[in-house]
């Protein structure tokens, strides 16, 4: 009785465990759609969200500059990046710009028009990637191209948004 009662626990711990980073993220959703900025506090982490976002802008930049090495305004455009990548970001790592993440936007996008209609378009995927790494992939339902990925970051028994990956452009 003793054995049987030991497993059932930790069967339950196990797939609470499991099924944390789900609820989550359903809850963060729920907080963005309201634009409930003190539940966002709590589940952003918005320091890392902030370092991740413009560690992207800045990749996407440094390799659309690469493409084009040949031209003497790439090196301008090299150095002004890191005077305008700051203030977009700051820009956008606010509820509304959460909210945008949670479509599968990226902070730049417009928001505009056709909101309805985005869980139609778009096919979310969520999966654990490491022990204290979730991540949930918002692909276009047509072509199967990632739009953006978001990485929950597990902080003892609490689940944060820490961190974004952008699919590439077309």
């Amino acid at each position: 009785m003793k054995k049987s009662l030991i497993a059932l626990v930790l069967c339950a711990a196990a797939a609470w465990f499991y099924f944390t980073p789900f609820m989550a993220v359903d809850r963060l959703q729920a907080a963005a759609e309201r634009g409930d900025s003190e539940a966002l506090n709590e589940m952003v982490d918005f320091q890392a969200l902030r370092g991740s976002i413009k560690s992207e802008i800045q990749g996407a930049v440094a390799q659309g500059i690469s493409k084009d090495a040949g031209n003497p305004f790439a090196a301008i455009g090299s150095a002004v990046t890191g005077v305008i990548v700051e203030p977009v970001v700051n820009a956008s790592v606010t509820p509304q710009g959460i909210s945008l993440l949670m479509k599968g936007k990226r902070p730049t996008d417009d928001d505009s028009g056709d909101d309805e209609n985005w869980r139609e378009r778009t096919r979310i995927d969520r999966r654990w990637e490491a022990g204290d790494r979730f991540v949930v992939q918002y692909r276009d339902r047509e072509s199967g191209d990632q739009q953006i990925a978001l990485i929950m970051r597990r902080e003892g028994l609490q689940w944060r948004l820490a961190g974004v990956r952008f699919g590439e452009r077309q």
